[in-house]
């Protein structure tokens, strides 16, 4: 039971010491680490979606990655090696200078501060309609974060660095309107047809309707409805060559867009 008890305390004071970044009697080093907790996920996974509910004409977004310390507050500025590594799979790949700015392999941690941040520039890319894309982010070893926590054994008893990562999954997931379902008794169904990414891309580009006003559990009114229906579909009517579906067919609205 006693042994129990002391592995009860010591569980309360590590996850104690990775909420507040630092313990008063803590003497172990420290590291650095990225918050699962500020995305609220689980996991060294987290998905980027933000490019769904922005307008199509943004193509370049600044998200900032945190990093915190867990350990000993200094008074002097301290340096994290940061390391970029890409997909092994082609069609997920995120690639620098396409999806993402390249990052920095380096980032501060100020002094007198228990936290940081990666800055990473990110590129709206064409393939984000097709394919999620996604890239890593690991912490590097180094002499001023080395927390024995930060160590590992193999196999065959030899000590190696695990560095803390962060896989991000980008996407662009743009999502359907409550009101567009794909049946007759729809109304965004009766006015625009058949859901799909470029009609709803198209719609909100030709009305000048952001994404969020677009997806929103607001109610849109029947006449507006009417209203962009009809401007896409004498839109496509005018085009010379048929603006084509993601499917190869010709895009066209619905029934109601037609009178």
């Amino acid at each position: 039971m006693k042994h129990l008890f002391f592995l009860y305390i010591l569980t309360l004071l590590l996850c104690y010491g990775c909420e507040h970044t630092e313990l008063e009697s803590y003497e172990g080093g420290s590291s650095v680490y990225f918050s699962k907790k500020k995305f609220k996920i689980l996991g060294d996974t987290m998905r980027y979606d933000t490019w769904g509910v922005i307008d199509g004409n943004i193509k370049e977004q600044v998200f900032k990655l945190p990093i915190y310390l867990f350990g000993t507050v200094t008074d002097y500025d301290r340096t994290i090696k940061i390391r970029t590594v890409l997909c092994e799979v082609d069609s997920l790949r995120a690639e620098v200078n396409v999806d993402f700015r390249p990052l920095p392999t380096e980032v501060v941690l100020p002094a007198n501060s228990n936290e940081t941040y990666v800055e990473i520039i990110m590129l709206r890319s064409e393939e984000l309609q097709k394919h999620n894309r996604m890239f890593t982010v690991v912490i590097e070893e180094s002499d001023l974060f080395d927390s024995e926590y930060n160590w590992r054994k193999d196999d065959d008893g030899k000590k190696y660095f695990l560095g803390h990562s962060m896989t991000i999954i980008i996407s662009e997931n743009f999502p359907r309107p409550w009101w567009w379902r794909d049946e007759s008794i729809s109304t965004g169904f009766q006015y625009f047809g058949k859901h799909s990414y470029l009609k709803a891309d198209l719609i909100c580009t030709l009305c000048n309707i952001s994404r969020t006003e677009f997806t929103s559990k607001n109610v849109i009114p029947e006449s507006k409805l009417k209203y962009y229906g009809k401007k896409v579909q004498r839109w496509l009517d005018a085009q010379e060559s048929p603006y084509l579906e993601e499917d190869g067919t010709p895009m066209v609205m619905g029934e109601k867009s037609q009178e």
